[in-house]
């Protein structure tokens, strides 16, 4: 049976004004004691994480609104429904949040919080930002999560090959969490090093990754930039530019740039292992800007890419016989089913 608590996290938000402008200055991710600390009965340390401890809006007019997203992330072996999510204390009338109702973080999970700040007055301002969440304890699948948190402890100890095949374990587990998706990079990361060696530009990706996970997505930007400036010759060029158009498309809604980035990955890597999820993601960011016909064309193509028997008097296709082009001719045929059916209602 689960056991379930209730918690919550309570973060500052601190603001200063000086004649008709305001200085705002937001420090998140205080998490209750309690729960930073290492369950002793387990060992399992709790799992939510804030993206921001220390930030700062800057000068900004009265009446004006400054957004900032911050994310709040599941890195335990725990589930977290979040209950609300509210703004208190002296000054809650200069700030907003915005979040999905009804969110229940499982391992691996990331929201957003969009906190907007609106000084409505001068002087110091302080409020706080509270999250009220449940813990249902990890149990049955959900245990399968500590697997690729240790493997990331082995991996931060610096024995690669021990964390590879930590990764590898954990994925033959069939984890269906976020962290899936995390584990396959870094086993292919690992894998790649065993074959071309271990250099600045391989600690790069790896700690942009790390970064990423951690919630620093900033930081994680500038490692990539610093590797592709950097060392422009390095075998982990295509990786990195695909992962930089990851960010722009899934963290930073900058879609227009991931479209950019994903077409240096198919026009200079044809060979890479990232061409086809990069043409996938270049669909999926034009769906987002409204350029439904050219996310059509692009979906359209990736499938014919992975086709390998068509019927064009019934219109019937079916992908080549291997498992790659089977799996991106179904993801690209439901897309395209799915904007279809999308157009029509």
């Amino acid at each position: 049976m689960n056991n379930k608590t209730n918690k919550k996290i309570t973060n500052r938000l601190t603001k200063r004004t000086g004649l008709s402008l305001l200085t705002a200055a937001l420090i998140a991710g205080c998490v209750a004691e309690e729960e930073s600390a290492k369950r002793e009965s387990d060992g399992d340390v709790v799992g939510l994480q804030m993206s921001l401890s220390d930030y700062r809006f800057g000068v900004q007019d009265v009446g004006s609104e400054t957004p900032q997203v911050i994310y709040l992330r599941n890195v335990g072996v725990d589930t977290y429904p979040i209950n609300s999510v509210m703004i208190g204390g002296e000054n809650a009338e200069d700030f907003t949040v915005a979040v999905q109702e009804g969110v229940t973080l499982e391992p691996g999970d990331k929201i957003n919080l969009n906190v907007a700040f609106a000084p409505v007055g001068e002087g110091q301002r302080v409020a706080s930002l509270d999250i009220d969440y449940s813990v249902i304890e990890g149990i049955g699948s959900n245990l399968i999560e500590a697997r690729y948190y240790n493997a990331r402890s082995i991996e931060d100890a610096g024995d690669n090959v021990a964390a590879a095949q930590e990764y590898r374990d954990y994925l033959n587990e069939g984890s269906t969490t976020d962290n899936k998706a995390r584990a396959m990079i870094k086993l292919s990361l690992l894998e790649e090093a065993d074959v071309y060696g271990i250099g600045k530009d391989f600690n790069l990706y790896k700690s942009a990754l790390n970064l990423r996970d951690d919630g620093d997505i900033d930081g994680s930007v500038n490692a990539l930039n610093q590797l592709i400036n950097e060392y422009s010759d390095s075998y982990l060029i295509d990786d990195a530019k695909y992962m930089l158009g990851y960010i722009q498309m899934v963290d930073q809604s900058n879609y227009a740039q991931s479209i950019a980035l994903m077409q240096d990955v198919v026009d200079q890597y044809p060979d890479s292992n990232y061409y086809d999820t990069a043409l996938y993601s270049q669909g999926l960011a034009e769906y987002e800007l409204g350029n439904v016909e050219k996310s059509e064309e692009i979906f359209t193509s990736l499938r014919e890419r992975h086709t390998g028997v068509r019927l064009g008097l019934f219109e019937m296709r079916w992908p080549k016989d291997n498992y790659v082009s089977r799996i991106w001719f179904d993801k690209a045929d439901e897309q395209l089913a799915s904007i279809e059916q999308e157009q029509e209602s």
